[in-house]
């Protein structure tokens, strides 16, 4: 078992860096306590699962990968509770710490995060220019992407 510690925050699109390799999947649930949740990458599957904690930015994780059949992808896509997402992710190295920046497609289309992997929860970094740090989404269940396929970012990006 893992543990993950992580923030999400919006960023700056005209600030990004030049993205490359992105691997594009399809990500939908299977449960919401515990959260099961499966990304579809090509042949593959990931099954994770997360333990719900009031703090979305720490969280126990476990992960399992194999590989399926077009026939078996389509069944658990048909399985979701939720209406999975699409995006594409590039993975970025920043200061010797993970960080994945995630382009919504679909009906998320225009939104675009990046999630800070950190050792430990009170971690001090100095952010790039191109995360908005005044925009921490870390906790704000809008973002979250267990919710995007119900309420898309395009039902409420002019709030922001």
């Amino acid at each position: 078992m893992a543990q993950e510690i992580e923030k999400k925050y919006l960023v700056f699109k005209d600030k990004l860096p030049n993205l490359k390799n992105g691997v594009h999947f399809t990500q939908g649930y299977l449960c919401l306590n515990p959260l099961i949740r499966f990304r579809i990458i090509n042949d593959a599957v990931c099954i994770n699962i997360k333990q719900i904690k009031k703090d979305a930015s720490v969280r126990d994780e476990f992960e399992f990968h194999n590989k399926l059949g077009k026939t078996e992808i389509k069944k658990i896509i048909g399985l979701s509770i939720k209406k999975p997402i699409q995006k594409i992710r590039y993975k970025i190295l920043y200061k010797k710490l993970t960080g994945e920046i995630d382009k919504y497609q679909v009906e998320n289309d225009g939104l675009i995060t990046a999630d800070i992997e950190l050792p430990k929860k009170d971690f001090a970094i100095v952010f790039p220019d191109w995360i908005d740090v005044k925009n921490e989404i870390t906790n704000d269940e809008r973002f979250f992407n267990k919710n995007l396929g119900e309420k898309p970012f395009s039902q409420f990006k002019k709030e922001l």
